[in-house]
């Protein structure tokens, strides 16, 4: 593996500068993409595991809705 991470790393250093940075600028948006995915991943699961997966998304921001309310009513009590 690692020579061909060598290998990868010689081929890139090869490219023009903006080459580079077109290469730069996807793999950022791939690893965004993927992190994304992974979150995804990870809540969804949670759902499950609470058998809230199949909650209407209605609820979901009605209950989003409440949370933000009881923390500004925290936050801000006069």
């Amino acid at each position: 593996m690692m020579q061909s991470v060598d290998e990868l790393a010689r081929a890139i250093t090869s490219l023009e500068p903006s080459e580079q940075q077109a290469l730069i600028d996807k793999v950022a948006q791939i690893n965004f993409q993927k992190g994304l995915h992974d979150l995804s991943e990870k809540y969804r699961q949670r759902l499950l595991a609470e058998h809230r997966l199949n909650v209407p998304s209605d609820e979901i921001w009605s209950e989003l809705q409440h949370i933000r309310e009881e923390i500004a009513d925290d936050d801000y009590r006069a």
